[in-house]
């Protein structure tokens, strides 16, 4: 752990693939979208919370309405923001926190003049 700790660019990029895996594997519905049903002729659209793993067909079953799956589903401009923030910011955010961490034990350990 402490070598992971070292070098926080990994530590980043291992958080982010965890993120993008956790929510790709398990429908965790967070990021704003539209579900589009479509039913003989009458098509109608419905505002909610969209799981990424919806996008590779598990969890679907959970936003049918009246027994009707989405026919298709699409993000909404503020759930590609989350999206953004949550798998490229927060990873970004732990690495420069590490980063920073390690450059201050660095200098506190380096002699004074």
């Amino acid at each position: 752990m402490k070598k992971l700790v070292e070098k926080p660019i990994l530590l980043g990029v291992l958080v982010g693939l965890f993120l993008l895996t956790l929510c790709a594997l398990v429908p965790i519905p967070m990021y704003d979208g539209i579900f589009h049903y479509d039913q003989g002729l009458v098509h109608f659209q419905l505002d909610s919370k969209i799981a990424l793993s919806y996008y590779f067909g598990l969890g679907t079953n959970g936003a049918a309405v009246n027994g009707i799956l989405p026919s298709r589903f699409e993000l909404k401009p503020l759930g590609y923001v989350l999206f953004a923030l949550i798998h490229i910011g927060l990873p970004v955010l732990i690495a420069i926190r590490f980063k920073m961490s390690n450059a201050r034990k660095k200098l506190d350990a380096s002699p004074h003049e």
